[in-house]
């Protein structure tokens, strides 16, 4: 953690005290009185002594390049300087800072070099390295007749190349000033105060190139660990060792392959230690594995071939336990559950039934009853299982792979999709973007607990307005209708028995062929590069707020009586939580644009937990429906009153009266129809078409819209400004740029005269209104 720093005083820290962090805007450069520090980056880690300046280098990029953490117990002196305007401040102090400052850069060059060599040669000679045995191995392969896989990572891998040419010159005669002692320096700078400033000038460029150069080149150096090692099979040390043992198998020698393997791990030896030692990080290399596919190598293990075969994946012991783990999962499933054994029968006979189907996709009128048939009793069993393992602890691996994943039978997949399934990291712990993410087994437990409110119902129904009906119709009683609203298996079970049923199968999206479990023949990728984690899910959001940075925020009231603000309205990002449904699908489904009754509260988003689709243009789809059912939702009834100007109404009236519209053509109206027929007459799914040419077309400069849309669009939809800078230029654009400006424009305007009022009432401009107001600026 950062510090409160005093300035034109002597602070004292403890070991590994972060005193300036990288990224943060210069606070005030510092002298090291006693102790080491650290300066440390994505690419290079430096100690720095006694007598050495730490920020001075950052001082012309106005922000750190490093953080600076105390290696000991660290005593320096801060100065407040937070520019090289104020720089001359230090050297009135004490004239003797400007040689000490001079010698302190020099040195602080002399030691980046050292890194950015290592890391240099090291991207060079490992490239060279992995560039002809990775040939090598593709040659073999199929010379030999063995199947081998190219090397992914590798393949997209080209020589390093310098982003910025370093001035070899400059830095040789700044290594060499590092040399020269203090007392030197001093007499040198004692002259005046240019000499200092030029060299600070100049040792600050080659300090910021070569700290980008090695951030850069640390970046290359880990994707070539990932080539060389790294958890899949798709790597060359795996690789060779494969192929060295199938050449032994069958008689043949592989005692050169053994050599490559051996010089493999020379290069990721020398690899970790580089990581280590420069950069002050670990490589996540497995080495227990490593040893242990090296034994299979030299050995003649019984278990080999089967090592081979599974691509050293799994180690003996692991696939053991996976098979002990899942063996009679189906059956281990029910008597947890402690399912009717009538009802386990009969589930039990569907699912043999289904395994020796020979077109299991057939749409034939006796399989679909099966699998009608499988899907009732898979829901009722599932209910049984989760209210079960919310009271207890430690349930068995096969509960928690069918509560999350959906695995019903071990027979349904394939050895290798058990044994990867049954591998997966739990990746929802990591729990650090913008929106919050569940897999379906969380979720259900944050309803049961009470955390959640149960979603609406197919047909739109909070849970509080559905114990309603039931309560008038006599359904329930008054009492019931209390109890149920706070009773922890109702609640679960409504939600089981609404949201959860209704969208595994729309998010799957294989309507005539669905059901909800697992099964082999319907997954064509691995597991792993199809599920859904809290990161993957994040980042892709991110891209698309890249673009429409906007949709997340939304007006809410503000109220501070103590500040003077009776009712004023704000600007607030209000990120919906994102379930996880234990399916493998292609779709995703905007299920509530806002949760309850309130503007400020989240929404919630359906998706598969394994995604056999383009996750952004599965997004895409979602981001646009959720723009429509929000303005039409904060709207009300005048969603489509043209007096009221919304995305809603606006784009409404263009499609419902976009014959009479002179400013579009006969051609242009003939596309409209057509997109009409494609939206099935819904407004809101014709306008997802217009969003989906916007965000995937438009923003790159490419047309995609008609201009009325695109006016609709960059008015209630605005691209990031970067975009819309690029794109004002562009005369089929220029118009619905700037009308998208002046809409902003007044916007601004009416807000500031609000404040103004409030601050004439002698209220205050509290940090939520200027956040309000910064919004409505960077729009």
């Amino acid at each position: 953690m950062g510090i409160t720093i005093n300035q034109n005083a002597v602070n004292q820290v403890d070991k590994n005290t972060t005193i300036y962090l990288e990224g943060e805007q210069i606070k005030g450069v510092a002298i090291i009185l006693k102790g080491r520090v650290i300066a440390k980056s994505k690419g290079a880690r430096v100690l720095l002594g006694t007598g050495n300046f730490i920020g001075v280098s950052d001082l012309s990029f106005g922000r750190y390049l490093c953080s600076y953490e105390a290696f000991d117990e660290v005593l320096f002196y801060s100065f407040p300087v937070k520019s090289m305007e104020e720089i001359t401040d230090i050297f009135n102090i004490n004239k003797d800072y400007k040689g000490l400052m001079s010698a302190s850069l020099s040195r602080y060059v002399a030691e980046i070099e050292k890194v950015y060599a290592q890391l240099h040669n090291g991207a060079k000679d490992i490239y060279s390295f992995t560039d002809k045995y990775h040939a090598k191995y593709m040659e073999l392969g199929s010379k030999l007749g063995y199947s081998v896989s190219s090397i992914a990572v590798l393949n997209e891998l080209e020589p390093y190349n310098e982003e910025t040419m370093l001035d070899e010159r400059k830095l040789e005669y700044y290594k060499e000033c590092a040399r020269i002692s203090v007392d030197n320096w001093k007499a040198f700078c004692s002259y005046g105060e240019a000499v200092t400033l030029y060299t600070l000038e100049e040792t600050q460029e080659l300090i910021s190139q070569m700290l980008n150069e090695c951030s850069r080149m640390a970046d290359y150096l880990e994707k070539l660990m990932l080539g060389l090692i790294n958890n899949s099979d798709n790597c060359l040390y795996k690789g060779y060792a494969a192929l060295a043992i199938s050449i032994d198998e069958t008689g043949g020698d592989n005692r050169e392959l053994i050599r490559v393997v051996d010089a493999i791990i020379e290069r990721i030896n020398y690899l970790e230690k580089t990581f280590e030692e420069k950069l002050g990080k670990k490589c996540n290399v497995d080495r227990k594995r490593m040893e242990e596919i090296y034994y299979v190598l030299i050995s003649k293990t019984s278990n080999r071939k089967e090592q081979v075969d599974n691509n050293f994946q799994y180690t003996e012991n692991e696939t053991k336990e996976v098979t002990e783990s899942l063996e009679g999962a189906l059956q281990q499933i029910c008597v947890y559950a402690l399912y009717d054994t009538e009802k386990a029968d009969d589930l039990a006979k569907g699912i043999l039934d289904f395994i020796n189907l020979r077109d299991k996709f057939s749409t034939d009128d006796r399989i679909r009853i099966l699998r009608r048939r499988l899907t009732q009793h898979f829901y009722e069993l599932y209910e049984l299982v989760f209210l079960k393992a919310c009271k207890e602890q430690n349930a068995p691996k096969v509960i928690d792979l069918f509560l999350k994943y959906g695995l019903l039978d071990e027979r349904l997949l394939t050895t290798d999709q058990l044994r990867e399934l049954y591998f997966l990291d739990d990746e929802m712990v990591k729990q650090n973007g913008l929106c919050k993410v569940y897999d379906i087994k969380t979720w259900l437990t944050c309803v049961y607990n009470g955390e959640k409110e149960p979603s609406k119902n197919e047909f739109d129904q909070e849970y509080v307005d559905w114990l309603r009906s039931n309560r008038k119709r006599g359904e329930i009683t008054e009492e019931g209708e209390r109890d149920a609203l706070t009773n922890p298996v109702l609640r679960a079970k409504y939600e089981m028995q609404n949201m959860f049923r209704y969208n595994s199968k729309v998010v799957n999206g294989q309507f005539s062929t669905f059901v909800p479990f697992l099964w082999g023949e319907s997954i064509i990728k691995s597991f792993q590069n199809m599920l859904l984690t809290p990161e993957r899910v994040n980042t892709a959001i991110n891209n698309l707020l890249e673009i429409d940075y906007s949709i997340f925020h939304r007006e809410v009231l503000y109220v501070n009586q103590a500040k003077g603000i009776a009712k004023e309205y704000v600007m607030k990002p209000v990120y919906p939580d994102i379930v996880l449904m234990p399916v493998m699908g292609y779709n995703g489904v905007m299920w509530q644009e806002i949760t309850g009754k309130k503007k400020s509260r989240e929404g919630r988003f359906i998706f598969p937990i394994f995604a056999d689709a383009n996750l952004n243009d599965i997004l895409i789809k979602v981001f646009g429906k959720f723009r429509w059912e929000l303005c039409r939702s904060i709207q009300g009834n005048a969603w489509n009153n043209i007096k009221e100007k919304s995305l809603t109404s606006e784009y409404a009236d263009y499609i419902q009266f976009y014959r009479k519209n002179r400013d579009i053509s006969e051609e242009m109206r003939e596309k409209i129809k057509t997109q009409i027929q494609k939206g099935r007459n819904n407004y809101r799914e014709i306008f997802v078409i217009d969003y989906e040419g916007w965000m995937k077309g438009e923003s790159t400069g490419a047309v995609k819209l008609n201009r009325i849309a695109r006016e609709i669009l960059a008015t209630y939809c605005p691209f990031k400004k970067e975009i819309r800078e690029r794109l004002k230029g562009m005369p089929l654009f220029s118009d619905a740029m700037e009308r998208q400006a002046r809409n902003t424009l007044k916007k601004i305007r009416d807000t500031e005269l609000k404040y103004r009022s409030i601050e004439k009432d002698g209220g205050e401009i509290t940090p939520e209104l200027k956040d309000s107001l910064n919004f409505y600026k960077e729009l």
